[in-house]
């Protein structure tokens, strides 16, 4: 007599894939957020930064702004941010803000740095519509073409 072996086909279970796919969001995860919250802070986030408040209120109330895009202005987003820490220095960011007012558009670029909790504005460069550029802090147009720097008088 010849015993006959039965096989039985015991159903598949993916284990392998699933602990991969584990594994995988385990190290897209953090990418997935950190992209996220860049997408969402250039959309609008920077709004709620207090600092991004002190400059978008600073730019609304300078008078040479106003004279170089008329009021009122609006900022209408955020281009770009750079962002550096060192340990024992600080932190360094940099803006890039698109701003626009009734004579035309243009962008503010904005460089501020921090030691503790206090940050300070270092600089605030407005590009008008003419591609001419503007200290804001010292209220002064930049060197350059002396045909596209008309004297701009009393600015406050």
């Amino acid at each position: 007599m010849t015993e006959r072996i039965a096989y039985v086909e015991r159903p598949r279970r993916s284990g392998c894939l699933w602990g991969c796919l584990i594994v995988l969001a385990l190290v897209l995860a953090p990418l997935l957020f950190a992209w996220g919250y860049s997408t969402w802070f250039l959309a609008s986030g920077f709004r709620e930064s207090p600092l991004m408040r002190t400059i978008v209120e600073m730019t609304q109330r300078d008078g040479l702004a106003q004279r170089v895009l008329g009021a009122p202005l609006t900022v209408t987003g955020l281009e770009g941010n750079a962002f550096s820490y060192m340990p024992g220095m600080g932190t360094r960011n940099e803006y890039r803000l698109r701003v626009e007012g009734p004579k035309g558009a243009g962008t503010l670029d904005v460089g501020s740095s921090s030691q503790g909790a206090k940050p300070k504005i270092e600089s605030m460069i407005l590009t008008g519509p003419d591609g001419q550029r503007y200290d804001l802090l010292t209220a002064t147009p930049l060197p350059g073409d002396p045909a596209r720097n008309p004297p701009l008088g009393d600015t406050i």
